[in-house]
């Protein structure tokens, strides 16, 4: 397959358009052709761009009443659903207890395990770079509003540009998204033309904020040709996936865990 018939794919290649075979063909150009390459990340970056403007315009938003339409139908199933729940109190209360019990225990000894460092490279994979997800991305303002209000943390931190061993690294995009399940705070950077995904899901992190000393002895899993790592913060998991170099990469994840770490404990102090 010629430089040609490379540019004409690459569209149909980042959308996961194109057939396992002519995929693979593709891959195997932009592995040897710096040129293709070149072509394939401007692309890329056009696309980041035109999402962002996307998901940012103002007349796509919810309108005003939704939030607020929503809020009262669900509040009114709830109350339908509490008066059902008292009718039948005592078995209800004996399964809280087992449930309770059941969650202290897997919150005590929660471990990241091999599907959620996998389900991070997933998302970093469909969403940074093959823009291939289910669900749209929404912004962070509405995710703090729905699910969790320490997203909206991310809108600032990381900041803008963020000074590495392995050279400067730029935010291309803040969001919140969707893959495997899990509701991550998603921001996407870029350092020497490579991706990185910083993501951050739910607060069941074992601890608070970790100590940031520590993540250069982190293991760092190579799944699907991209390395990935993790780190508490704030009670909250945060993954750290990109194709960098093992060196590169591990410079990279301890900037964005340490400024990442310092905000939120600026942000715990206040």
């Amino acid at each position: 397959m010629d430089c040609r018939e490379v540019r004409d794919l690459l569209d149909s290649y980042l959308g996961q358009e194109l057939l396992v075979e002519t995929n693979h063909a593709v891959i195997r150009h932009l592995e040897t052709c710096a040129g293709c390459r070149a072509e394939c990340d401007a692309r890329r970056r056009l696309r980041a761009t035109l999402r962002r403007a996307f998901n940012e315009s103002p007349a796509l938003q919810p309108r005003p009443s939704f939030s607020a339409e929503a809020l009262a139908s669900v509040r009114g199933s709830a109350r339908r659903q509490r008066r059902r729940w008292l009718q039948n109190w005592a078995p209800i209360a004996a399964s809280l207890v087992l449930i309770a019990g059941a969650a202290l225990f897997m919150f005590l000894t929660r471990t990241r395990g091999p599907a959620d460092l996998r389900a991070a490279v997933g998302d970093h994979l469909n969403c940074a770079v093959k823009f291939h997800l289910a669900e749209r991305p929404i912004t962070l303002a509405e995710a703090a509003a729905r699910f969790d209000p320490f997203l909206a943390r991310l809108e600032q931190t990381p900041p803008a540009d963020v000074a590495t061993a392995a050279g400067p690294l730029h935010v291309l995009e803040r969001h919140s998204c969707v893959f495997a399940g899990h509701r991550y705070g998603h921001v996407v950077l870029e350092v020497d033309k490579h991706l990185v995904s910083l993501l951050v899901t739910g607060g069941e992190a074992a601890g608070s904020i970790a100590d940031v000393r520590t993540l250069a002895a982190h293991a760092v899993d190579r799944i699907e040709g991209q390395r990935v790592t993790s780190f508490d913060l704030d009670g909250h998991d945060a993954y750290v996936v990109s194709d960098l170099g093992e060196v590169q990469f591990r410079q990279v994840a301890d900037a964005l865990a340490s400024v990442s770490n310092r905000v939120a404990n600026v942000a715990a102090i206040r």
